[in-house]
C-alpha cells in the first residue's frame, strides 16, 4: 500500500524526505503540493486542488499494491500565505512551486503543473509504473 505523509511545514517535509530517499526500500516518492485545508469547509481553498484531488486519488489506486512508493501531501498554507511571494514552497531549489496543484516525482523531477492536474490522462500517466 502507498504511503501517505501530510505534512504542513518546509522542515517536517524536507525531515521526512531526507530520510526516505536513503530508504532502499522506497523506489519511487511523489510529492502533491497543494492549497491548505478550509477549517470552515474541510476542502482546500483552492478550486484547482479541489478538481485535482478525485483524479489523483484514483490514479493512486493503481498503485495500492506498491509499498515501495510514498506519497507526500504538503500544504503550502492558507490563501493569505500562499499569496506572499516569499512562500518558502517558491523558493525551493529542486522543486520550485509557481502554481497549484502541482506534482513532482523527487527522483526524476517530473511534474504537472495546475491545470496539468486535472487532465485525467496526464495524471493517470503521471503513475504509471
Amino acid at each position: 500500500m502507498v504511503r501517505e505523509i501530510l505534512v504542513k511545514s518546509l522542515d517536517e517535509y524536507q525531515s521526512n524526505l531526507a530520510s526516505l530517499t536513503t530508504d532502499e526500500k522506497v523506489s519511487r516518492i511523489f510529492t502533491l503540493f497543494m492549497a491548505a485545508t478550509d477549517p470552515n469547509t474541510g476542502d482546500s481553498w483552492c478550486p484547482d486542488c479541489r478538481a485535482a484531488e478525485p483524479l489523483i486519488e484514483e490514479a493512486l489506486g493503481q498503485l495500492e499494491n506498491r509499498d515501495d512508493v510514498v506519497f507526500f501531501i504538503v500544504e503550502v498554507g492558507n490563501r493569505q500565505a500562499w499569496s506572499d511571494g516569499d512562500n518558502v514552497f517558491r523558493h525551493l531549489a529542486d522543486q520550485c512551486v509557481t502554481g497549484l496543484p502541482t506534482l513532482v516525482e523527487v527522483k526524476t523531477q517530473a511534474r504537472l503543473n495546475q491545470t496539468e492536474c486535472q487532465v485525467k490522462d496526464k495524471v493517470m500517466q503521471f503513475f504509471a509504473c
